[in-house]
């Protein structure tokens, strides 16, 4: 018993009190893509910001509820917690970019539950 609360057997059950969302770089000849994995969240809920070099890519997800729970009060449920591996709450992505951007022209889409950002290439980037 000991051992296995020594193990990860332990924590399964908690949720990380901190997560990043996983997220994908692209680079093309003009153009940087980042895709992040944001699925049960509204648009409205992501942050994107850029300076100095740095996409930053923050927000907070909802603790997922369960349907058959009455919205807005999932403790008057009896619920029994046997695996919990989806994070929720505040999070915060840095990403440091290669090279510089025009950021008066960066866009960002979501849907489906990923978040793409473009980032064209400063011109003096493509350049050189």
């Amino acid at each position: 018993m000991l051992t296995q609360m020594r193990g990860r057997d332990l924590f399964r059950f908690q949720p990380s009190k901190a997560w990043l969302p996983r997220v994908n770089l692209y680079e093309t000849e003009s153009c940087f893509f980042v895709c992040a994995e944001l699925p049960g969240m509204q648009r409205e809920e992501i942050e994107v910001h850029v300076s100095d070099g740095v996409l930053r890519i923050r927000g907070v997800r909802k603790k997922p509820h369960l349907p058959q729970c009455p919205v807005g009060d999932p403790e008057g449920c009896s619920i029994s917690v046997h695996l919990m591996e989806i994070d929720f709450g505040e999070f915060e992505r840095k990403i440091t970019l290669p090279a510089d951007v025009a950021v008066e022209q960066i866009s960002a889409t979501y849907r489906n539950g990923y978040l793409w950002v473009v980032l064209p290439q400063a011109e003096a980037a493509r350049l050189s």
